[in-house]
């Protein structure tokens, strides 16, 4: 069988790390190809995340630089009124804030506030090193962070409002913690009783579309809008839409299509 080079792009399925999704599809090939078959990605997505993934196979590796530094379009839906210490559904709710003075023309408002360059602070559950190991590493053994984590430059080239309501059927975990410097922070902004955590119906979701360039963060942009409505908010869903020129639905594998390797070598011949 011929040695597959070239790119092309999935629809990662939400629930799996980009890594994991890359060694599923490595694995997969490896049964089929006798030869050795090299893999990458242009660009993590969360695991939380769905939408573009875009992978080098062999030579086309070399390429995936491009797709790092491309600008990106998502789309994410945010829950308002609530702070996660992931800024995502996968970590524990950490303090409330209210959300009785937003109204969708309060979220256009303050959104426009967040385009063109930025500076952000990554979360801290993230795949950025700090002292040669991975943030996450340090979130997860609960371990302190050598330094504190700083500002860094994004630009976001257009932010839009697709949505707002408080007619939802979104699910919050029952995992909760305290944070008191984040309620400190944040103007009436309160600690829990879980029972102010009782029903995700009293907290609005928005959603929005995102153009971004390189290295800008979805849920710390979801953060800081909560933030600065005067509440919390943390992301709830995440796909990316576009990545260069893969574009979701149009020229991207669907998961369960990545088992049949004329799928790929169709893809590869086509980018």
């Amino acid at each position: 069988m011929m040695i597959p080079h070239g790119l092309f792009a999935i629809n990662k399925p939400s629930g799996l790390s980009s890594v994991t999704a890359l060694n599923k599809i490595k694995k997969f090939y490896s049964k089929q190809l006798k030869n050795k078959l090299k893999l990458g990605h242009g660009g993590t997505l969360d695991p939380l995340a769905s939408g573009v993934l875009v992978i080098g196979v062999n030579d086309g590796c070399k390429r995936l630089q491009e797709y790092i530094n491309c600008n990106k379009t998502y789309e994410a839906i945010g829950i308002l009124g609530l702070a996660t210490d992931t800024y995502d559904s996968e970590g524990k709710i950490i303090a409330t804030g209210p959300t009785k003075h937003i109204t969708k023309e309060y979220i256009s408002q303050i959104i426009s506030k967040f385009t063109g360059n930025i500076m952000q602070v990554p979360p801290v559950y993230s795949a950025l090193k700090m002292e040669g190991r991975r943030l996450y590493e340090y979130a997860r053994k609960g371990s302190s962070l050598p330094k504190d984590l700083q500002a860094r430059p994004a630009r976001i080239d257009s932010l839009s409002l697709l949505n707002f309501t408080t007619n939802h059927a979104v699910q919050i975990s029952k995992n909760y913690t305290v944070n008191m410097n984040y309620c400190e922070n944040i103007k009436q902004a309160k600690t829990l009783p879980w029972d102010d955590v009782d029903s995700a119906t009293s907290y609005p979701i928005f959603k929005i579309r995102v153009e971004c360039g390189r290295g800008t963060y979805i849920r710390s942009l979801v953060h800081d809008i909560g933030k600065e409505l005067g509440s919390a908010a943390y992301v709830v869903e995440l796909i990316r839409i576009q990545q260069g020129n893969f574009i979701l639905k149009r020229n991207t594998l669907e998961w369960n299509d990545c088992s049949n390797l004329n799928n790929i070598f169709e893809a590869l011949n086509k980018n």
